[in-house]
């Protein structure tokens, strides 16, 4: 096994032992690149934290009105034998209409709706113990669009479909075994067979008019409230104390290679004890900024630094270490609207990986190492 450990700040890189080893720079590029993912630093220029954000709101809101529909995507039928049934045929004429299917090939019921859609799950069970009754148990759904697709008022009624099961070829009303319809199609007889027996209405309501009742007296924007809420509940930030005093800090990200690495014929690529520095492998060519944004004296230090800093830097990164939980996307686009950019949550890896102590820091790369520096306000400056 490989074990990749940082070492301490001042250990420099003994030298570059893989100077002539160009497959091994090629390997551990690639791991660098996988493992760093440009250093854990968000790279979007625009208002891509907004857009991950909204995104996972979108999911909150979405969440409960899937849950309210809990509706399967339309489908084709599942048989060429279509049995419409309703529970108005009562459990004993269910059964038959259950027991035809297990034993007819490629065969299919259809229920309209739910017997009671105030207890959804008790009456999904409620098909479903009536269908495990059976053996081997039929293909059993629920799908109001194939009642309205084929016009099925009353039941029971069969549908005979063709081989694509999209059109019908003969139909009959009244019927629970397919038997005769079977013979009509096999003598070359083929459309509405009308009604040749005793039919019931449907009494399940219409499924998807049932949960478009639902949605509709649904209190969607108490609904964003909550999800508003219960997002930004949820939130993760990171307490850091602001810097007494100015100080700079070198990080060196150099690794040790514990275990030799070797390639898929075992051959050694990079031995036992050497000693990289990714940075020699993935410049580190921006400069994040990380600080509270609900501290004024910290908002007034960022705001002194980023011009230079824009100017030097192709590209400058604003991390902040909290937003104000109560105000929410409030408190976001305050901080996005001051300095017109996008802004970026702390997060312990980020933290990790730059070692940041304190607040406001400007993390930098200087040749092989990386510069953090910490910003404070002095005495003289109204501290």
């Amino acid at each position: 096994m490989v074990s990749l450990l940082c070492l301490p700040a001042g250990v420099a890189a003994v030298g570059n032992p893989l100077t002539d080893q160009d497959k091994a720079i090629a390997e551990m590029a690639k791991s660098l690149r996988a493992q760093s993912n440009d250093w854990g630093v968000p790279i979007n220029e625009h208002q891509i934290e907004a857009s991950r954000q909204a995104s996972n709101l979108v999911k909150e809101l979405r969440r409960p009105m899937a849950e309210q529909l809990g509706m399967p995507e339309k489908q084709k039928p599942g048989g060429r034998v279509v049995f419409f049934v309703s529970f108005t045929l009562g459990e004993e004429g269910l059964q038959d209409v259950l027991e035809t299917a297990a034993n007819t090939e490629d065969a299919l019921v259809v229920f309209r709706g739910v017997k009671d859609p105030k207890n959804f799950a008790k009456s999904i069970m409620e098909i479903q113990r009536l269908a495990a009754k059976q053996s081997p148990m039929p293909n059993v759904i629920i799908d109001p669009t194939l009642f309205r697709d084929y016009a099925v008022t009353a039941v029971p009624t069969i549908l005979m479909l063709d081989e694509s099961r999209t059109k019908e070829i003969a139909r009959v009303a009244g019927l629970s075994n397919p038997s005769w319809l079977t013979s009509k199609v096999k003598a070359g007889q083929a459309g509405d067979f009308g009604v040749m027996g005793d039919v019931l209405e449907i009494a399940e309501k219409d499924l998807i008019e049932v949960m478009k009742e639902k949605v509709a007296s649904i209190d969607w924007e108490q609904k964003k409230e909550v999800a508003l809420k219960r997002y930004w509940d949820k939130q993760q930030f990171i307490a850091l104390p602001r810097a007494s005093q100015p100080r700079i800090r070198m990080i060196d990200p150099s690794i040790y290679i514990s275990d030799d690495i070797k390639d898929a014929e075992g051959k050694i690529i990079v031995k036992n004890g050497t000693i990289i520095n990714p940075l020699e492998l993935l410049p580190f060519t921006q400069a994040l900024v990380v600080f509270d944004p609900l501290d004024e004296k910290q908002i007034r230090l960022v705001d002194s630094r980023l011009p230079a800093l824009v100017k030097r830097y192709p590209r400058v990164t604003l991390i902040v270490s909290r937003f104000e939980r109560s105000e929410g996307w409030k408190s976001y686009k305050s901080v996005t609207d001051h300095f017109d950019a996008p802004v970026f949550k702390l997060t312990s890896d980020v933290q990790s990986r730059f070692e940041i102590q304190y607040l406001p820091s400007i993390i930098t790369a200087d040749r092989l190492a990386f510069r953090v520096e910490e910003l404070a306000l002095t005495e003289e400056s109204g501290k």
